[in-house]
């Protein structure tokens, strides 16, 4: 009858569709198999060669560093590390909580990064005077900050104190183009240098910290208080 034709032919359609979609879902899963594992797209296995072959992937360049027009010399610093610590104020603990082989890439190019960040001051003084570009020196305070090196940022700070921002009214501005500002430059260049000997002695050891930044490495036991208890 009729009622029985519809029901079988509405029986076939789902039939149909099913081994549609079946064979659908056994297209989707061998394409999948497909696939290249992402792990071994890349050929490097160095992480400074494997760097380089994702930032060029598919036409991207590599940054150049700029050439320093005014190199910092470590002529006269300390190497004890005792007195490196003591004179760049270096809060050691964001460093220790890194592996050995993560420190040591990550000193390797801080390094270098606040070597041409000094020059980018350096650059920028006004001749004849003790002024430099705010943005620089901003940048400057920016990366040393970042790493606790709390005496030459303190010194950038000084020198940020000494302006008034009157004509500035941002709260927070990330340029202010023209502004010039006093900055001590025999004690800014004697603790950068101090900075960049310690940096270097990390990466003379290969990423292992020296002695003397173990009792200066804030450690926090993880634990739960509850005033009731």
């Amino acid at each position: 009858n009729s009622v029985g034709a519809k029901s079988n032919s509405a029986l076939e359609s789902n039939s149909s569709r099913a081994r549609c979609w079946r064979r659908g879902m056994g297209r989707t899963k061998k394409t999948k198999e497909q696939l290249p594992d992402p792990e071994e797209n890349w050929k490097s296995k160095d992480p400074k060669e494997l760097a380089y072959e994702i930032a060029t992937f598919m036409g991207g360049t590599w940054p150049e560093r700029p050439v320093r027009k005014v190199q910092l010399s470590l002529d006269g610093v300390p190497n004890d590390d005792e007195q490196l610590f003591e004179m760049t104020k270096l809060n050691p603990t964001l460093l220790s909580e890194m592996s050995i082989k993560t420190r040591f890439l990550f000193v390797e190019v801080y390094l270098d990064d606040i070597q041409d960040v000094f020059s980018e001051v350096m650059e920028s003084l006004e001749p004849g005077t003790n002024l430099v570009t705010f943005d620089s020196l901003r940048k400057f305070k920016h990366l040393t900050v970042s790493l606790s090196f709390n005496a030459v940022s303190d010194i950038c700070q000084a020198a940020f104190d000494s302006v008034s921002f009157d004509e500035f009214p941002e709260v927070a501005p990330d340029e202010r183009p023209g502004l010039m500002i006093p900055l001590d430059l025999a004690q800014f260049t004697k603790h950068t240098a101090a900075a960049t000997a310690l940096v270097k002695m990390i990466v003379d050891a290969e990423g292992e910290l020296p002695p003397a930044a173990e009792p200066r490495i804030i450690r926090v036991e993880k634990k739960f208080y509850y005033d009731d208890v």
